[in-house]
């Protein structure tokens, strides 16, 4: 593997003008899809283990005929420990029936069983949902130890306590956060805890306030409609009160947008001063950057920051938010999906609060120009200790093949392996099964189901079955993996930063809710090691302001991080080796 490249050695090579580099780029673009062509993703494979598994669950978006725009959007999948056996369960969120047919459709609560297989729990769990639903997070907002959950619904949300029992509780009114007054079309969310005073916040997303129109013209074929036929809607942040209950303070956090359009939200400090700043997609709008001031306020930057539009100053049909140190340099770059002829966007963090659009030269461009990206992000899924990128994919029109022939509504998901030069490689065609079917993907979760120290993916597909990918390891890398623990922080530790350094390689992992598409991925870090059987340092700065540092890690474990604690805890859970 390549050494980590230097700060702007990928960007800036030689000294020649703009319009030279300019001139070289359709030629650099055609290399390097003839180089992508050779790749090899390690040996790594992908197989739909769905069925195998024991998980049943089909998602209904609930349309009679045509579909109306809400019936495409979903759903999202939300991966957590529900139960605190250190086996990631996991969430699925589904549709309702609209017209009064009769049909009885439930979200979805499934148990690790600990052997590859999962159990339907939703029952004794109690929780159902109880609207049309679209997306959750995970997130212990009572920091009692056990992670609650909050689902995005059309119409009001819902807020469920987690018992510590196997049971849920339905807390929605007493926490005041059914997102009356923040429009009907609620998206994605995220809890954060944006004071850093040890309690998690609640942002939650609106998309658009849908009116009476529900069909319109696609080509010569009637579909729904654009999001561009639609005002916009209010997203909502939620002050924690530490007693159950939360303050809307929108307003008084300088974060009120009436007529925002919100698909994703992910919070992360990508500026490296403490605190957690919110990135939001927008669809057909600006995204948003709200710079975390440090006093209960943001500052909205998102122009002067250079993620607000593409590279050619065109607002984005934004799905997913992904934050993660694709290039190994101490800072969180940013990964956007895109609608289809409009190819997906990948920044480069510059530092100083500058992100610089580098999609062409990374390789992300003309992959993605043929499919409709929704969820995914970075995740290490073969522990050579580079991020990789996910990308689920599918049309949001069942009629743009009749609309646009040769334009497909089922895609082939895609899957970029990080070269470690700056560079990605499109090579889901080489990661196995998993990637061989067309489907209409939309969320996207990473956790490893198994404990073998390789990352897994389970994708939510809109009025299908998901798909549970098994991540088949096996060759030879080494991993660490930490379960973060707060005591004075949040329980959750979100926000906490972990940096491991083994041998070359010199890797960061922030604890973050949210991000995705609708979705949430496993909360524990996992580093892949490449080759290294252990680290020589790892670095813990916590929300509180703590900093704690251990040396020399044994590799191949999983690790509790409890905060104040000078040891690591080893945690007994470990799956088969691949």
């Amino acid at each position: 593997m390549s050494p980590t490249p230097t700060r702007g050695q990928h960007h800036r090579p030689w000294p020649v003008s703009k319009s030279f580099l300019r001139s070289l780029l359709p030629v650099l673009i055609i290399i390097s899809e003839l180089s992508a062509q050779d790749a090899r993703p390690t040996g790594i494979e992908f197989t739909n283990v769905t069925a195998a598994a024991g998980i049943k669950f089909v998602h209904f978006k609930g349309n009679k005929g045509i579909s109306i725009n809400r019936e495409e959007f979903g759903p999202g999948v939300c991966v957590g420990d529900f139960d605190g056996d250190g086996w990631q369960d996991i969430y699925f969120v589904n549709g309702r029936d609209l017209y009064n047919r009769g049909i009885s459709v439930n979200n979805a609560l499934y148990r690790n069983n600990h052997d590859g297989t999962f159990t339907d729990v939703t029952e004794k769990a109690g929780v159902p949902g109880t609207g049309y639903g679209l997306g959750c997070v995970w997130g212990d907002f009572d920091n009692d130890g056990f992670p609650d959950l909050f689902v995005t619904q059309y119409g009001r949300n819902v807020l469920y306590r987690n018992n510590g029992n196997g049971t849920f509780t339905d807390v929605t009114d007493k926490a005041g956060v059914a997102g009356n007054e923040s429009g009907a079309f609620h998206s994605g969310a995220t809890f954060f805890d944006y004071d850093r005073d040890g309690w998690l916040d609640l942002y939650v997303g609106s998309y658009v306030a849908l009116g009476d129109k529900r069909y319109c013209q696609l080509g010569d074929v009637l579909s729904s409609c654009a999001p561009s036929e639609y005002r916009g809607s209010p997203d909502a942040l939620y002050h924690n009160n530490r007693d159950g209950t939360f303050i809307n303070v929108t307003a008084a956090a300088k974060i009120y947008q009436p007529n925002g359009k919100n698909l994703s939200v992910a919070a992360a400090d990508y500026d490296n001063d403490g605190w957690p700043d919110l990135f939001v997609a927008n669809d057909g709008l600006n995204a948003y950057l709200y710079h975390n001031e440090g006093n209960g306020a943001f500052k909205e930057i998102g122009l002067g920051s250079g993620m607000a539009l593409n590279a050619q100053g065109r607002v984005m049909a934004a799905m997913c938010i992904s934050l993660g140190d694709y290039d190994n340099d101490g800072r969180l770059d940013l990964y956007i999906s895109d609608f289809q002829r409009s190819s997906d966007h990948l920044w480069h963090n510059e530092g100083k609060g500058f992100f610089d659009e580098v999609s062409d030269q990374a390789g992300i461009t003309r992959p993605t120009r043929d499919v409709l990206s929704f969820g995914g992000g970075f995740f290490d899924y073969d522990n050579d200790g580079w991020l990789d990128i996910f990308i689920a994919n599918g049309h949001v029109y069942p009629e743009v093949e009749q609309a646009t022939p040769g334009t497909h509504y089922r895609q082939i998901n895609s899957l970029f392996h990080n070269e470690g030069n700056g560079r990605f490689a499109e090579v889901g065609k080489l990661a196995g099964t998993g990637f061989g079917t067309p489907y209409v993907g939309r969320g996207v979760a990473f956790a490893d189901f198994d404990n073998d120290g390789f990352m897994d993916a389970v994708v939510a597909t809109n009025g299908d079955s998901p798909l549970l990918l098994h991540n088949s390891g096996g060759n030879g890398n080494h991993f660490l993996n930490f379960r973060l623990l707060g005591t004075k922080s949040n329980r959750d530790s979100m926000g906490a930063r972990i940096r491991v350094v083994a041998g070359a390689i010199s890797e960061i992992r922030e604890i973050a809710g949210g991000g995705s598409y609708l979705s949430q991925s496993d909360l524990r870090a996992n580093f892949g090691l490449a080759k290294a059987s252990r680290a020589e340092t790892v670095e813990v700065a916590w929300p509180s302001g703590l900093r704690q540092v251990f040396h020399n890690v044994e590799a191949d474990k999983f690790y509790l991080l409890e905060e104040g604690k000078d040891q690591l805890q080893l945690q007994q859970i470990a799956g088969k080796k691949p």
